[in-house]
């Protein structure tokens, strides 16, 4: 019942700020998320090393072995998550580890459960504050006592899955030792009989960190890069694991994906993974934490809420004043030069004249919101902007062609293509700012990047692109509709 109140509750308000039409439309595609997920649990007890497997991980000798420091916040841990935490640490394939549990709490209850473990396993390195720091004093009292090359972070009632550490490792013994690794994750109800919501995630992609924490967990750096990036600052306190990873993401040279699912974050009442109104301080200092990285690494912009907690957007300022005399015709457009183009043959283009921005499109007759050039320009007048690509619905008010980042290895294939408008899709991506594999059905370039040529294919236009650096970003403020 309480249960129920609790969900009656969030929606009422959901409703108050959104109206009905959104939440029919936010309750739609939870259901057919978990449609779509059907048979996961099945999937992902296939992908965990078997006995077999997990006798091979741990004969294997990497030729780069290092000590990984698993940080852990504690605060008045409910005994039973703290020890299927510790468990899944102390089980892991990959021995060459350290559990660096530093607690907060006022009572007993942790520190009689954490050193019961430490009496039998000198790998748990545990330490009772005198006092309360802080999620953010917590984690960093922990990194003080961390030894190993790398750290990584673990919540004081989630799991590391089988496998992990060992996957972390083997990463690492690919070419060059990488600065920071981050994995897939899922999570996972109170009474731990059931995994749900899996995030299949991208390579590394700074424009869609900048739209939500999508690294989140399992991520571990360097530990003298989370030295040099100052920790863990309470004035974040909430989005603090957001921050720590833009400060290390922003000094790292090798970050590397794996597209596995070895972390679960235990889902309850209290949670941000169950209920994200529970913290929506977090939401706040998730905002700032995005603005803070875009004055450190020069950018200009304002971040903005979206309709979904812990998503957000970057408007960035205006840098073109062309003259936009109708959204009905793009013909004739100051400063605009429109190239049409079939997408079914990817045939070459002619680009005449001389105008500062280039719009390819194969929509020949469409209409847009009064954002388009705004949001498009803008995105394509940064300077590392090599497209800027438009979200864009056909004549059944559906999206044309997926919107993909690199890396993504989803099983259960959650795509955007064919997204009705006014739904937002996996992880609300088809709203959300991001690097793209590909362009869109509509995207702007600068003339100069396409040099002197004047007959271009849009496959060549985007291997050019990638090979010189320059990313293909999505800005999904700027909306096209295909005209009936």
């Amino acid at each position: 019942m309480r249960k129920l109140i609790g969900s009656l509750g969030r929606a009422w308000r959901f409703v108050r700020q959104y109206g009905f039409v959104r939440l029919y439309r936010k309750v739609k595609e939870r259901r057919e998320r978990n449609l779509a997920e059907k048979g996961y649990e099945e999937w992902l007890f296939h992908q965990l090393p078997d006995q077999e497997e997990d006798r091979r991980q741990r004969e294997t000798e990497f030729p780069f072995s290092p000590l990984i420091s698993i940080l852990v916040p504690a605060y008045e841990t409910p005994e039973p998550f703290l020890r299927q935490m510790i468990e899944s640490v102390l089980k892991q394939s990959y021995g060459n580890l350290e559990l660096c549990i530093a607690d907060g709490s006022p009572s007993e209850q942790v520190k009689r459960t954490a050193e019961e473990y430490a009496a039998r396993d000198s790998r748990i390195r545990y330490q009772k504050l005198e006092k309360n720091l802080g999620i953010s004093g917590n984690t960093n009292a922990a990194l003080a006592n961390a030894a190993g090359a790398y750290v990584g972070l673990l919540d004081h009632d989630d799991l590391l899955l089988p496998g992990a550490l060992f996957e972390i490792v083997r990463a690492l013994n690919d070419g060059q030792p990488a600065d920071a690794v981050y994995t897939d994750e899922d999570k996972l109800d109170p009474e731990q009989n059931r995994h749900f919501q899996p995030h299949f995630k991208p390579d590394f992609n700074p424009e869609y960190l900048r739209s939500n924490n999508y690294i989140c967990h399992f991520f571990a750096v360097k530990r003298e890069i989370a030295a040099a990036a100052g920790g863990f600052r309470e004035e974040f306190d909430g989005a603090q694991d957001h921050d720590f990873i833009f400060r290390c993401t922003e000094k790292a040279q090798k970050i590397v994906h794996i597209p596995k699912v070895l972390y679960s974050w235990r889902c309850h009442a209290a949670s941000t993974a169950a209920n994200p109104e529970s913290k929506l301080y977090a939401y706040e200092a998730g905002k700032r934490v995005v603005a803070a990285h875009l004055e450190r690494t020069g950018k200009t912009g304002t971040v903005l809420d979206t309709e979904n907690y812990g998503f957000y957007r970057v408007q960035y300022p205006g840098s073109s004043k062309l003259l936009i005399k109708s959204f009905e015709n793009f013909d004739g457009q100051t400063g605009v030069n429109v190239v049409y183009y079939d997408k079914a043959c990817n045939n070459s283009v002619t680009i005449l004249g001389e105008e500062d921005y280039v719009l390819f499109t194969c929509v020949r007759r469409a209409k847009v919101n009064a954002g388009f050039w705004r949001e498009l320009l803008a995105c394509c007048g940064r300077p590392e902007t090599g497209m800027a690509c438009a979200r864009v619905y056909g004549k059944d008010r559906r999206l044309c062609g997926d919107i993909r980042m690199a890396g993504v290895q989803d099983p259960f294939s959650q795509g955007t293509k064919g997204l009705k408008a006014g739904y937002s899709g996996y992880f609300h991506r088809a709203l959300l700012q991001q690097e793209l594999e590909s362009p869109t059905d509509c995207f702007l370039i600068r003339r100069e990047l396409l040099g002197e040529e004047s007959t271009v294919s849009i496959p060549e236009l985007c291997r050019r692109m990638k090979e010189k650096g320059y990313p293909i970003y999505y800005e999904p403020w700027a909306v096209m509709y295909e005209s009936r």
